[in-house]
């Protein structure tokens, strides 16, 4: 099975530079990282208006809830990526 938790956020595009070079950028972030972050603020958030956040049972921050949450987003986009589309428009 692939990982994708590790694969650049942002893959890196050839471009020029200013003298006609060809360059290629590094990605800096994974997905992981990238999705864990977008999704912080709305854990802070949860996590001040209730009693806590749980991941099964379990006590946790927000930051490994939005961790956790990465994780499951980034799957469900995958899972979705690897399916062949069913829907079929007559004309």
């Amino acid at each position: 099975m692939i990982n994708y938790h590790n694969q650049p956020a942002f893959p890196p595009q050839v471009a020029q530079d200013n003298l006609g070079r060809l360059m290629a950028p590094i990605p800096g972030m994974t997905k992981l990282e990238f999705y864990a972050v977008i999704l912080l603020p709305t854990y802070i958030s949860l996590a001040q208006k209730k009693d806590g956040l749980t991941i099964r049972g379990r006590l946790v921050s927000p930051y490994d809830a939005a961790i956790e949450a990465a994780k499951i987003l980034i799957e469900k986009l995958n899972n979705q990526e690897d399916e062949k589309p069913t829907l079929q428009i007559a004309e």
